[in-house]
């Protein structure tokens, strides 16, 4: 590869990144105001996830889409080298590798540990992605977040998408866990 084609393949995969969307500054992160997504139906989003430990991190493009019934979530890692779609619905989490599918029961966040090697609180997430902290259990607010299940989820960015802001970039933190979400696209429909 000559040393003009790979610069120029950075430059697109770094302005493909690049959000034409007005920002919002964390600092107005209010999460009181924003409690009506709890009852967002359906949803969808495209961006990038990185997941770490003390010994392995993993960062994949993800494809989430969210409705009443089930989530949907394809993990694609770089240079769409290995892809993962993991379907969450009643109680049951389907993986598929490409290679096998098996279909597991039980909490999504046992499984997925469990087969995956990463911790990754699911349930929590379908709501911490839209920038509220899940129903249940209890949580803490904290400036530009919240404490919830033992992780601190922090919003460093919003997004306007329709008539709403949304999380344009997310950390959570739990022990020497750590998550961190760009979303790059939004579909509230």
């Amino acid at each position: 590869m000559t040393f003009r084609l790979a610069v120029g393949l950075m430059l697109a995969a770094l302005l493909s990144g690049c959000s034409l969307s007005p920002e919002k500054p964390v600092a107005d992160y209010q999460l009181a105001e924003r409690q009506y997504l709890q009852q967002q139906r359906q949803w969808a989003f495209e961006g990038r996830l990185a997941v770490a430990d003390d010994k392995d991190s993993v960062t994949v493009s993800i494809s989430w889409r969210h409705d009443e019934r089930k989530d949907d979530i394809e993990l694609v890692g770089p240079l769409a080298q290995g892809r993962v779609k993991i379907l969450v619905n009643d109680g049951q989490v389907e993986i598929d590798d490409g290679e096998t599918r098996n279909v597991y029961h039980g909490e999504p966040e046992a499984v997925v540990t469990e087969q995956l090697g990463v911790d990754m609180p699911v349930s929590a997430l379908r709501y911490w992605v839209l920038g509220v902290n899940a129903p249940q259990p209890s949580y803490v607010e904290q400036q530009g977040g919240f404490y919830q299940s033992g992780w601190l989820v922090r919003y460093r960015e919003m997004q306007k998408v329709d008539a709403n802001w949304l999380p344009k970039k997310i950390t959570a933190e739990k022990d020497k866990a750590r998550i961190k979400l760009i979303v790059d696209q939004w579909n509230l429909s």
